[in-house]
């Protein structure tokens, strides 16, 4: 069964969700389907106006594929979340829906897919794709020629990060400090979800848990934390 992207409002939902179960890894990125998603994260339904500190104006360039290291159409919030602005159209949904068809297909030279914030395109963030997974994306570019579609490289892949976090979150050497684990499609690294009461965490217990996610998964990735707590799920 294919996965259609879900709506930044799922997605929010999702994450509260995960704060509430302790030890859940929760494939964001559809991993989060067609819409945004911190993975492949897709927007069917609408997105409130966010407003961000940090908020960024769409990206002038022509629409099309390319390879963007810096900046692309994505727009986070001063805690690093991204914020959309509007509604999706169903031409953006339905480029979301095939980009996340390849991402399925090809988890593990994928991390994801990610509506543009303004909704002028899709982000797709890969790991050394082939040449078929590279065709696949220009085949569905050409598609929607006036759209976006921005192809970023990431550290890992998403089945890669979801092997990996199930194994974090069963480290005996994190015990206690670790309540749950996310994949991270931006960064292709891990979102830690960390006890309330070992928040803030110290410099020592951050290398406690990067030293492990190293063991586990063979190399680094790039972490992200934050505090857990109680969620109130509506």
């Amino acid at each position: 069964m294919s996965r259609r992207y879900r709506s930044p409002e799922t997605v929010r939902r999702n994450r509260r969700t995960v704060r509430a179960i302790g030890g859940m890894i929760v494939l964001m990125a559809v991993l989060v389907g067609c819409g945004p998603v911190g993975g492949t994260q897709p927007p069917v339904s609408t997105a409130n106006k966010a407003t961000s500190t940090t908020a960024t104006m769409p990206p002038t360039a022509p629409a099309g594929v390319g390879d963007t290291n810096g900046t692309d159409c994505i727009t986070r919030d001063e805690s690093g979340q991204q914020v959309w602005f509007g509604q999706a159209n169903p031409s953006v949904t339905a480029l979301g829906n095939e980009l996340q068809a390849i991402v399925d297909e090809h988890n593990d030279q994928t991390t994801g897919v990610a509506l543009c914030s303004h909704y002028e395109g899709a982000a797709i963030y890969v790991v050394s794709p082939s040449d078929d997974v590279r065709q696949s994306i220009a085949g569905v570019a050409s598609k929607f020629p006036d759209l976006q579609v921005i192809t970023r490289t990431t550290t890992a892949s998403i089945s890669q990060l979801f092997a990996a976090g199930t194994k974090v979150l069963k480290s005996p050497d994190i015990q206690g400090l670790v309540m749950g684990v996310s994949p991270d499609m931006h960064s292709g690294g891990l979102h830690i979800t960390v006890a309330r009461d070992k928040w803030p965490l110290s410099a020592n217990e951050k290398r406690r848990i990067d030293d492990a996610v190293e063991a586990i998964n063979g190399s680094r990735l790039p972490l992200t934390y934050e505090q857990g707590g109680t969620a109130v799920l509506d």
